[in-house]
């Protein structure tokens, strides 16, 4: 029970690594106001003694962020808000705005960027999750909900397989293609815009992945798990996947205006809303008259919110953002990580 997160300061007194029991749940209302108000948060968090050895791993971590004042870099992930494609990249947008003059990124390998852009080794924190390196034995039938959607071109023609979300046939390499799912469809129009996706072009052994919110440990690993294949890191992009589809697959239009609001109402609700004490007495009305002895980590959290002056300059900063969209200036922030490569449309 929590939402388990890790956040980083590093500046010239060196790494500082705190924990929270449950802030992953609320990294956008952490970070939205820009570095003091993040700051104050996580100075706030449980301090660990060794910032080298104590992170969370893959298994327990649900978010956090890398606060780097030597570099000017925030990397960040977790947050229900976050969790669609539209909403995600909205909340990317304001940041844009809220950061000036920060590099600001999505991390995509889960806590395994986050350690990495704190200097650590990725191998600190790795715990495979063998269930996103499953692969479904056919398709599912239910379209209106999120689904990993596998596409492969082979034989002048794509192939669509919508699978179950948690998956990511990426891990799967070239030998997917002899054991492809039973279920394959001509033909899908998507209820909702997938978790994640993959690419497979068969004749120019060309592979395209993406992610809608993380992985662990997929991204490090992508080139190596298809040899000899030339094989790319879309980040969120999944409009990528649908171009190369040629008309085979359709997913609902996003609303950035809609996913700004509903970014903006979240956090909004998030202000000020301490989790502890609501938990503790949930835990207690639980145990009746038995006595329940709880992990102390139960209640490592301090609620730290931004300022009425910053908030204020965050709901500023959206309306910019709402004014540009409404005026047909651009969309929202979306994008891969640094270092991804941006295949031919042909692929």
């Amino acid at each position: 029970m929590g939402a388990r997160a890790n956040f980083a300061l590093i500046d010239g007194n060196g790494l500082r690594l705190h924990y929270s029991h449950w802030a992953a749940d609320s990294v956008c209302s952490v970070l939205a106001a820009g570095p003091a108000a993040a700051g104050r948060f996580i100075s706030a968090q449980q301090r660990l003694d060794d910032p080298a050895r104590d992170w969370l791993d893959d298994g327990w971590a649900e978010g956090g962020a890398v606060v780097d004042h030597t570099t000017r870099r925030l990397m960040f992930y977790g947050d229900q808000l976050t969790a669609e494609v539209p909403c995600k990249r909205a909340y990317l947008s304001l940041l844009a705005l809220t950061w000036p003059g920060w590099t600001v990124r999505w991390a995509y390998d889960g806590i395994g960027d986050l350690a990495a852009a704190a200097g650590v080794d990725r191998a600190v924190v790795r715990r495979p999750d063998e269930e996103e390196r499953d692969l479904p034995g056919e398709a599912e039938a239910d379209l209106e909900w999120e689904v990993h959607l596998l596409t492969v071109r082979a034989a002048g023609r794509v192939t669509a397989y919508p699978l179950f979300s948690e998956v990511h046939t990426a891990w799967q390499g070239p030998g997917l293609l002899e054991r492809l799912p039973a279920g394959g469809r001509p033909r899908l129009d998507l209820g909702t815009i997938p978790s994640g996706g993959l690419h497979v072009d068969a004749a120019a052994r060309t592979a395209g992945a993406w992610l809608s919110h993380h992985g662990t440990g997929l991204v490090p690993e992508l080139e190596g798990l298809w040899p000899g294949w030339r094989v790319e890191f879309w980040g969120d992009r999944y409009e990528e996947q649908v171009a190369r589809c040629e008309g085979a697959v359709t997913v609902p239009d996003a609303d950035p205006a809609a996913a700004l609001d509903e970014v903006l109402a979240g956090m909004a609700r998030a202000r000020g809303h301490d989790p502890v004490p609501g938990m503790l007495a949930a835990v207690r009305r639980h145990a009746g008259d038995r006595r329940v002895e709880l992990n102390p980590s139960f209640t490592a959290h301090r609620q730290v919110d931004a300022t009425d002056a910053e908030w204020e300059a965050v709901l500023s900063a959206a309306g910019r953002l709402r004014a540009r969209l409404a005026a047909g200036h651009g969309g929202l922030a979306g994008g891969a990580a640094a270092g991804d490569h941006h295949p031919p449309r042909g692929g």
